[in-house]
């Protein structure tokens, strides 16, 4: 795999790991009792930030991958 492989492939792993850091964060906030606490940790405006986020992270992703071409143009939006 070639230096610029690498990076591309870096660069989608990193966004990967954030997004399922957040997503992760989200979940707990969402079953917050579950997750040990009283009340909701996140505020719904901040969670509505948190979400547009995670969602523009795998979007990012999806067109480095579609850049590389590892992947067929989908507009499945």
């Amino acid at each position: 795999m070639g230096n610029n492989n690498f990076q591309i492939i870096n660069n989608i792993e990193t966004k990967l790991i954030q997004v399922r850091s957040m997503a992760k964060i989200a979940l707990d906030n969402t079953n917050y009792k579950c997750a040990g606490y009283d009340e909701p940790f996140i505020e719904q405006t901040d969670m509505s930030n948190l979400l547009w986020v995670i969602v523009d992270l795998v979007e990012q992703a999806f067109d480095e991958l579609q850049g590389y071409g590892l992947m067929e143009d989908k507009n499945n939006g």
